[in-house]
């Protein structure tokens, strides 16, 4: 007679010990990043989210809306540091819980606890992945919600129940409304939700019907921006400054507009605009930095590849179309730091990483229970402990932001040098910070800036030069096209001095040879 008592603990225990490892694929990774958290807002695109997130303005394309809404809840609800420090550790939390997913689509994919240590414990300490948890920034919250369309997908494909469908078009919609490369995903998530097994069960009228309320309401969330738009916020990014300083916001409140911001246009030209060779020398530098992100993992992560399309071709092959297809956008994308959108190909690549591993596993171990075969395995075990804590060790100087004050102390600098009613004009290393000082922390209101990313270059000169000599104005770099003023450094900045005329007669002498001096042709 069987002892139903002991049968029904299984289960129990089961859930318990899959309770206890979410906690804890959440909670490691979470302790490292809050060790190496910046400590207050941080530079360029991290300060100009920040800011926008915590007054309820707008930024540039695609707008990002689902991250402004959770960031505005969160830096106002959560009273820890410094608003720039809730918005940094708001990235820790989301890098952590997409380790904390990967370990659920690791399961699901019968993976074992120590190859998905080994699988996690890689990603968790990539290099962009690492950075990217530990400033303001929308990429770990992209890795989160892809993790979720693929766990989603994968549940849908087991058990095709209507709610399933729900839950993964909706995280589809969310990724969509967040961060619009997830478009780059589709082709391979359908791959993944379409299976022969599952085929029928797309046209179920209640899973149409929980489908299609899923996915529309992910993509609601780009409502957010015209709410925005109309509270005519202080902070804003979608638009641009004419000659005379006015900025000219894009009116989000009628669809041309919103799809304008929503679809980047304004960053189009910016795609596939490489020469053949420099292509290839982007492919070279894609392939570098992937090594570099995940060093030892490269080979097991190959080996998971293959292993997976063997034992399921649908899986293997719909993740490796999600790898793919974004890397040839990214590989093709004309940017400079893009190498921090990377961070989704780390995802995946850890999901291959964690079935190669456990391929290796099983192979050590074979059908023997032999001391040998356990002898090997534990020194497998080991080699994947090792390959934590290497890239732990070897990463950690370069990402830690624990001391980084850098951002803060260069916008405080510059506030305390240019006088009452001064124009700032610089980049984003210059820009957002001073705005987050202004409108986060009330710190001089008086101060006015540009933000030269959203200013036509003639226009931008048209402007200082119009506006030097009726106030104090500063530049974050020397424009060679500023004849007729003095540039004069100021702390960290430029400031722009007109010069007399007699100067201005030097400065052109200088510049243009005389008559006399020129040869006579002969």
């Amino acid at each position: 007679m069987i002892d139903s008592t002991i049968d029904r603990q299984k289960p129990v225990a089961s859930r318990v010990t899959s309770i206890v490892g979410f906690i804890a694929a959440f909670f490691v990774p979470f302790v490292l990043y809050v060790r190496t958290l910046a400590p207050t807002v941080y530079n360029l695109d991290s300060a100009e989210l920040t800011t926008a997130a915590y007054t309820g303005g707008l930024i540039r394309a695609t707008g990002y809306p689902l991250y402004l809404l959770i960031g505005r809840l969160w830096s106002h609800a959560v009273s820890i540091g410094d608003v720039g420090y809730r918005m940094n550790l708001l990235s820790a939390v989301f890098g952590a819980l997409t380790i904390a997913l990967v370990l659920l689509i690791l399961k699901r994919l019968g993976v074992g606890p120590w190859a998905a240590a080994g699988a996690l414990g890689l990603l968790m300490t990539a290099r962009y992945f690492w950075a990217m948890s530990l400033v303001a920034e929308v990429y770990t919250l992209q890795t989160l919600l892809a993790a979720g369309m693929v766990l989603t997908a994968l549940a849908w494909a087991k058990d095709p129940k209507p709610w399933r469908m729900g839950a993964a078009t909706m995280l589809l919609g969310l990724g969509l409304a967040h961060h619009m490369t997830t478009v780059l995903l589709i082709p391979g998530w359908l791959r993944l939700m379409m299976g022969s097994d599952v085929s029928r069960d797309l046209f179920v009228k209640r899973t149409l019907i929980m489908g299609a309320a899923g996915l529309v309401a992910g993509l609601a969330l780009y409502l957010y921006l015209p709410i925005l738009y109309s509270n005519a916020p202080e902070f804003n990014y979608a638009g641009a400054y004419d000659a005379t300083g006015q900025f000219v916001a894009r009116d989000l409140s009628n669809w041309d507009g919103l799809l304008w911001l929503a679809s980047g246009r304004q960053f189009h030209g910016m795609v596939f605009n490489y020469t053949p060779n420099q292509l290839v020398a982007q492919a070279a530098g894609f392939v570098v930095e992937v090594w570099r992100g995940l060093l030892f993992g490269i080979g097991p992560a190959l080996l998971g590849a293959w292993v997976l399309t063997r034992r399921n071709r649908r899986v293997g092959v719909s993740l490796l179309m999600m790898v793919g297809v974004y890397a040839v956008f990214i590989i093709g994308y004309q940017a400079g730091d893009k190498a921090t959108m990377y961070l989704p190909v780390f995802l995946f690549l850890a999901v291959f990483l964690g079935v190669g591993y456990q391929a290796l596993l099983d192979w050590v171990r074979g059908d023997s229970d032999r001391a040998e075969a356990r002898t090997g395995v534990r020194l497998l075990q080991l080699v994947f402990v090792a390959a934590i804590v290497v890239p732990t060790v070897l990463n950690w100087p370069v990402v830690d932001r624990s001391d980084d004050w850098s951002a803060r102390d260069r916008g405080e600098s510059i506030l305390r040098t240019v006088e009452t009613g001064a124009l700032v004009a610089g980049y984003f290393h210059t820009v957002p910070v001073i705005e987050y000082l202004q409108l986060v922390e009330g710190r001089r209101p008086d101060v006015d800036t540009v933000n030269r990313l959203l200013i036509r270059p003639p226009h931008l000169i048209t402007l200082l030069k119009s506006q030097a000599g009726r106030r104090p104005v500063y530049v974050d770099e020397i424009y060679t096209s500023m004849v007729g003023y003095e540039i004069v450094p100021a702390g960290p900045l430029f400031r722009l001095v007109p010069l007399s005329n007699s100067e201005l007669d030097r400065q052109l002498s200088q510049l243009i040879p005389s008559i006399q001096d020129e040869p006579d042709g002969q």
